[in-house]
């Protein structure tokens, strides 16, 4: 989530307690939210939203992957699902997509 001051102004999340679980979408080229904050010990939770109708009926669903830059694990590359990720350590965490790189990223800190 994001939070924002009384002038309106958008800021950093707040953090979450800890042991807590977010979920995070990923859509066409895109991580919604691509920024989180967090308190050590909780669990995030990705799930893929990339399928669209194709007009005809039909359904299409992009391919993408949670790739997380300074370490493991990963998820692999997949069109639906979900992947978790529980978060014990302190520190800044930035992943992307596998198949569009850093044009689709995303970056964890973790208090």
């Amino acid at each position: 989530g994001s939070g924002s001051t009384a002038d309106g102004v958008t800021g950093p999340p707040p953090p979450v307690a800890s042991g807590s679980t977010i979920h995070l979408s990923i859509t066409n080229n895109h991580f919604s939210p691509s920024r989180d904050s967090v308190e050590a010990g909780s669990t995030l939770t990705w799930t893929w939203n990339t399928c669209t109708g194709d007009g005809y009926g039909g359904t299409s669903c992009g391919s993408h992957s949670v790739q997380f830059d300074n370490q493991g694990p990963n998820s692999g590359i997949q069109s639906s699902g979900t992947f978790s990720r529980t978060f014990a350590d302190t520190g800044t965490f930035t992943y992307h997509c596998a198949v569009h790189g850093a044009a689709m990223s995303g970056t964890i800190t973790v208090h």
